[in-house]
């Protein structure tokens, strides 16, 4: 099992978190394999039998998902917000949804999976993607204010109180949450319950209990238990546990190449 992310270029960097890929060969660890939601949306080249890319929208619970003896995967990931100016359209209409990309681009997937077809090694692939994104970059980088919203949303690991981003914005809520559904394909609230999920899921490996539950930014113990059982569909303690005996690809070590 084999995963690897790299950062995109500059000129990318505001829309693109990372490319990401996967090769599974021969066994996989057995047991469920969770992934949480991160606000992002995420085009999926499945390259296992022959050339097949599909579009992951943003998720706003944990999706359990199989994993085969034999896989390979290449894929962008885009920071919440980013797909937007892409793929222009609203984003919530793929929310918690998975569609191929014909459906969206036509053209452009047919070109997608002759010319990815035709590479082979992670290296060129996610130069390939690279690439294929440059030929669509947008003349604008979509809705600047959702952009800086989601920036203080995510720097603060999503301990920003939702009404103040209507301030930032310089719009009421109805406004505020308009605009996000279009340009994140979720509510502002929603996304900071996520940045919240995903700082106490990097604080689980050091700190538990109440002491986890308040550095990670909840009420109380039973606040981040609330939060645990409605965005992963586990307690925190059976998601740690979960993660000690199963895992997932993307916390192995050496993910953040």
């Amino acid at each position: 099992m084999r995963y690897v992310e790299v950062k995109p270029c500059a000129a990318l960097a505001p829309y693109v978190q990372c490319y990401w890929a996967l090769e599974l060969s021969g066994a996989v660890p057995v047991g469920v394999h969770r992934v949480l939601p991160d606000g992002c949306l995420d085009i999926l080249v499945d390259l296992t039998d022959g050339v097949g890319v599909r579009v992951v929208g943003a998720m706003r619970a944990a999706e359990v998902v199989p994993l085969s003896e034999r896989a390979v995967f290449v894929a962008v990931r885009f920071r919440p917000g980013g797909a937007q100016p892409f793929l222009r359209l609203p984003l919530l209409e793929l929310t918690d949804a998975t569609v191929a990309l014909e459906d969206l681009w036509p053209r452009e997937a047919r070109e997608w999976r002759e010319r990815l077809g035709e590479v082979a090694g992670t290296a060129a692939r996610f130069a390939l993607l690279e690439r294929l994104l440059l030929d669509r970059l947008p003349g604008r980088e979509g809705d600047a204010g959702v952009r800086h919203a989601v920036d203080l949303i995510l720097g603060a690991r999503g301990q920003v109180p939702v009404r103040s981003l209507e301030e930032v914005m310089g719009v009421g809520a109805r406004q505020v949450e308009r605009r996000f559904h279009a340009a994140v394909g979720l509510s502002p609230k929603v996304l900071c319950r996520i940045a919240r999920l995903q700082h106490a899921v990097e604080l689980s490996r050091g700190l538990q209990g109440a002491e986890w539950a308040l550095a990670a930014g909840y009420y109380d113990q039973a606040h981040q238990v609330r939060e645990f059982r409605a965005l992963t569909g586990l307690t925190p303690g059976a998601y740690v546990r979960e993660q000690a005996e199963v895992g997932f690809v993307q916390s192995l070590e050496g993910a953040g190449a």
